[in-house]
């Protein structure tokens, strides 16, 4: 009974694991047509091996793996500028949180590293001066409502010839007044930081001096400097809340080449010890050289979106300068390394994916030139090769060197 309940399992596992197939160089199926493409695709050969594997996937694995292709295409390649360069915050997209009134920290609704969305809570805030302007202003609504239906009852006592024109226009000069006194209340409110939304809904609230302050955007909570019950004088931070999904990248340019460089130039940045490859723009080039350096400082907006880039980190920073001869270009996470080999992945058919011996130029702009091993016009994995190299390796999948 152990047995045939064992057999199950494994003949289970087999129906659910991708399919690995080896395939031979000179077999039927392939060796002999890869080698023989000749130099279809603008003078770039595929590699003829000797040894290669097909890995087999449902739609549901591929799209749990994050595997994403690309039909191979013929490029210029970039010429670049390289430069060291130091992240920042976008500074467009930082917000100070600050209290425009003398206030007490009544509540706290958030923490430092919170991500928080538009408008959310942060911190609730008890003031003095904010409730007795929130009285003031509701004595001036209730002046001015008073003055109005005065001056609307006034009226039609005139139309009968009941009244003077002087008491109507008395009258009419009493309801200007306290409207004035009521636009200058409402702006007291607005000046300390309520919204209108705040201001309408004054007279259903029982407590007064409560403000509350919110997320002007959506971020993530860099800075938060307070506690519970402190006093704060009007124009103090409390909190920064900053956009991290693009940042700031200072690269440090070297006078003789600042005359090739042009707002809106592609660009891209590596961090020190890292592999990843960040794109973005060129914003901004400053009008001031460092008198030691001999460098100008160029501002890059780079893409952050895996929140990986932090302020203070030293990156190498590329900026496109021009473009060069076409060949065919990868990213540089689509080509993966097993023994002394370098390869990528052909998606032959949709669901197999064939393995392919692959050789490369420089690493530019985070794209590597494909000399051998691929032709223009076949699919290529773009992202998720490693997954796809795991399994090979998984699979006991051995490398001969030729």
């Amino acid at each position: 009974m152990k047995t045939v309940i064992l057999c199950l399992t494994i003949f289970t596992f087999l129906m659910s694991a991708p399919v690995i197939a080896a395939e031979h160089g000179h077999d039927q199926a392939g060796g002999s047509d890869h080698n023989e493409s000749g130099h279809q695709g603008g003078g770039h050969e595929e590699g003829g091996h000797e040894e290669g594997g097909v890995i087999k996937l449902t739609p549901a694995q591929i799209k749990q793996a994050g595997i994403m292709t690309e039909t191979l295409q013929l490029r210029p390649a970039m010429q670049a500028i390289t430069a060291p360069g130091t992240v920042a915050f976008n500074a467009y997209a930082l917000a100070d949180i600050t209290t425009l009134v003398d206030a007490m920290v009544y509540a706290r609704h958030v923490r430092l590293g919170d991500h928080v969305k538009k408008g959310q809570k942060l911190v609730t805030l008890n003031s003095t001066s904010l409730a007795q302007a929130q009285a003031n202003y509701l004595k001036a609504r209730a002046e001015h409502n008073r003055s109005r239906q005065e001056l609307t009852r006034l009226k039609k006592l005139a139309k009968q010839k009941i009244i003077s024109q002087a008491r109507l226009q008395q009258a009419d000069s009493t309801y200007q007044a306290m409207h004035a006194n009521l636009a200058a209340a409402k702006a007291t409110l607005y000046s300390y930081g309520l919204s209108q939304g705040d201001i309408s809904t004054l007279l259903k609230q029982d407590v007064y001096g409560l403000l509350t302050l919110r997320a002007p955007h959506a971020g993530t909570v860099v800075a938060d400097d307070f506690r519970l019950g402190q006093h704060l004088p009007a124009g103090s931070r409390l909190m920064q809340v900053v956009d991290e999904s693009h940042v700031w990248v200072e690269a440090k340019i070297p006078e003789s080449l600042l005359s090739d460089i042009r707002i809106g130039q592609i660009a891209s940045v590596t961090p020190k010890g890292s592999k990843g490859n960040y794109p973005g723009t060129v914003i901004n080039i400053h009008h001031q050289l460092d008198a030691i350096t001999r460098t100008a400082g160029v501002r890059l907006e780079i893409q952050n979106s895996d929140d990986l880039l932090h302020p203070g980190m030293f990156v190498s920073a590329e900026i496109a300068t021009g473009s060069g001869e076409k060949t065919l270009l990868l990213p540089e996470q689509a080509i993966q390394r097993q023994g002394s080999e370098l390869i990528v992945f052909v998606e032959e058919e949709p669901g197999h994916f064939e393995r392919r011996e692959v050789t490369v130029g420089k690493v530019n702009m985070g794209l590597l030139p494909i000399l051998t091993g691929v032709k223009a016009g076949e699919t290529v994995v773009v992202k998720g090769a490693f997954v796809l190299a795991s399994e090979l390796a998984k699979a006991g999948f051995e490398v001969h060197n030729h």
